[in-house]
């Protein structure tokens, strides 16, 4: 490791938190907000929040300035960002040396506000986003996302009374097959399945949108291994010969009042 960076000591409540970290201890489940420090790389923790999302961080000192710094690396994912993935990353950032490190933490605060956005925050920009004219290939102006009404009718009803003070980096799929089982059951209204999927389809297009570079509101969408909704079936009611014979008279012009 370059001689101007070292690890932080944890201190005293850090020390007691020592541990080798996994990703089972990262799904733990915590009643206040933990940080467990790795035996195995030192300098790196994961912080754990009571809605079970987990953070993980380096803490580092630079021997030039004696400064402390912490640098976020990212939230946990078992797909896309694990224990090994953070250990990786440390050891690539230890080897830049002190004032390449710093340099690439001197965004930490902008970036923080980034993840401190909630779901409402980025649901208002997403739908500004959506209705803004742009030029078509037919060089008209109209809305980016011309069907835009529909997907901010199922951020609207939907995400933002659950999911709307929470901050968007702290969403996770359980909130999103919690909603989802929720619509399903009635609970914002009659039962069904079809508004499930709309909101679904709505939440996927918003967290990708919001994870895209030049955002990184979040690092991932948690809209990803859902339980499967159940297949919709078509109506098999048919009309009555009452309901036929209105219907036949209706379309009989002889019998039209115009």
């Amino acid at each position: 490791m370059n001689s101007s960076i070292a690890p932080s000591p944890a201190g005293k409540r850090g020390r007691n938190s020592s541990v080798i970290l996994t990703d089972r201890l990262c799904e733990k489940r915590v009643s206040m907000r933990t940080k467990f420090y790795d035996r195995r790389c030192p300098g790196l923790y994961v912080s754990i929040t009571t809605a079970g999302v987990a953070t993980f961080s380096f803490k580092f000192t630079d021997r030039q300035t004696g400064k402390q710094r912490t640098g976020w690396l990212g939230v946990y994912n078992p797909e896309t960002f694990t224990v090994e993935d953070a250990r990786n990353k440390v050891y690539g950032l230890k080897g830049m040396g002190g004032e390449a490190l710093a340099e690439t933490f001197r965004d930490q605060k902008a970036a923080k506000a980034k993840r401190g956005k909630t779901v409402s925050d980025i649901i208002d920009e997403r739908i500004t986003w959506m209705k803004t004219p742009v030029k078509k290939p037919d060089g008209e102006m109209r809305p980016r996302l011309e069907s835009w009404e529909n997907t901010a009718s199922h951020l609207d009803r939907f995400i933002r009374p659950r999911l709307g003070k929470k901050p968007a980096m702290e969403v996770t799929k359980h909130d999103i097959a919690t909603l989802s089982n929720d619509i399903v059951a009635g609970k914002f209204g009659k039962p069904s399945v079809s508004n499930a999927r709309h909101m679904r389809k709505a939440a996927s297009g918003l967290f990708n949108w919001a994870a895209e570079a030049g955002r990184d509101y979040v690092t991932a969408s948690p809209c990803v291994n859902l339980p499967k909704l159940d297949p919709e079936h078509p109506r098999t009611r048919v009309l009555s010969e009452d309901e036929i014979r209105t219907f036949w008279h209706g379309l009989d012009p002889r019998r039209s009042p115009l």
